[in-house]
């Protein structure tokens, strides 16, 4: 562990992000102001410590759980076969067209939203994340605004809508938990936009990175194409070996020690996810992927640990395996069919153009 010149406390060994990522002394709540539109977090449960993180996770807790994941992929494979049938050619950004699309329609199934402009939600959501970086570069913070001020004006006009014509999706159910005393009015309206706006960006980057590496090696694709009983296997693999965020950041509430090293109470802690993810302590030979990895190498910190870790983890590894399938069972092979174009910062990862070629 290490005191970096930004002013946090770096913890990247796998053992002490899983300790002391989810202790009672570390803290998600301070902190938010600074992250200029992304202040918005503060009324979600992403930014919310116990108990109030408790009795938000609730609203939404039944929507992404494992009994209704099968109603939910439905939606996610729909619309890649009738993505895959409009591409005789088998020619198709794989970010965008397999990645982006069908993971944001079945989010707006579960909100019951339309699912008109992924594209536009998308771009927006490229314009905000990069003010999450440790350092933001110049300008970021007037792009992180007009990419939230875009996203809040779809979700005014979609709350509008569901206010005059309630339904049972999962927006109206926050709209009347609101209206019942149980949520703020701004809880409800943060976590719909939350769930709106970021519902494609870690399953689709979890996607997204999957077919980046299937095109990379065609052994793990024809592994996963003929072996069914080692697909999820792959899934978790490529979750461990390319996560979508690299941190997350606490503040200590207390004074605790790390390996020696003491922290002052109000300390900013950064928890290096991607280190800990290839920690040679835990994974054998971290830096190669590989499925076959041994129970005690299975468990992966990308989806977050303790009461924070990710409600959706099982729809998104879910829609993950949806979509893998229905490349597997009609097509031999992937391959690149362009420059792969990325736009990462030092907290997430982003694919902006991944052409590929699926081959019969």
């Amino acid at each position: 562990m290490i005191y970096d010149d930004l002013g946090f406390y770096i913890v990247s060994r796998y053992e002490d992000v899983m300790e002391f990522g989810k202790h009672p002394s570390m803290s998600v709540e301070p902190g938010w102001d600074q992250a200029g539109p992304w202040a918005v977090v503060r009324d979600t449960v992403i930014g919310k410590d116990l108990p109030d993180h408790t009795r938000l996770r609730r609203q939404t807790n039944k929507w992404f759980g494992p009994k209704v994941v099968d109603k939910w992929t439905m939606t996610t494979k729909a619309v890649t076969d009738e993505l895959l049938a409009a591409r005789p050619d088998n020619l198709l950004d794989g970010w965008h067209d397999l990645s982006v699309l069908p993971t944001h329609q079945t989010m707006c199934r579960v909100l019951g939203v339309t699912e008109a402009g992924a594209g536009d939600v998308q771009e927006s959501m490229f314009e905000t994340m990069p003010m999450l970086a440790a350092i933001p570069e110049r300008g970021t913070l007037g792009r992180a605004e007009k990419g939230f001020d875009e996203l809040t004006a779809r979700l005014d006009e979609l709350i509008e809508e569901k206010r005059q014509n309630p339904d049972a999706g999962l927006l109206s159910t926050l709209l009347s938990a609101a209206a019942n005393g149980e949520i703020s009015d701004r809880e409800a309206r943060a976590t719909a936009l939350m769930l709106y706006s970021l519902g494609h960006m870690d399953v689709g980057y979890l996607i997204a990175a999957g077919l980046n590496i299937f095109a990379a090696r065609p052994d793990i694709y024809a592994r996963y194409r003929y072996d069914g009983e080692v697909r999820d296997a792959v899934i978790n693999e490529i979750a461990r070996y390319d996560p979508p965020e690299l941190c997350f950041y606490r503040v200590a509430k207390s004074d605790i020690a790390i390996r020696s090293v003491e922290i002052p109470a109000g300390s900013k802690v950064r928890f290096m996810i991607g280190a800990a993810n290839r920690d040679p302590d835990v994974f054998s030979d971290p830096q190669e992927f590989t499925p076959d990895r041994p129970s005690r190498e299975s468990r992966n910190l990308s989806f977050g640990v303790g009461s924070h870790s990710c409600v959706g983890q099982h729809i998104s590894r879910a829609q993950a395996r949806v979509v893998f399938d229905v490349l597997a069972d009609h097509f031999s092979g992937i391959e690149f069919a362009g420059a792969v174009e990325m736009d990462n910062t030092d907290f997430s990862r982003h694919f902006t153009s991944l052409p590929l070629r699926l081959i019969p």
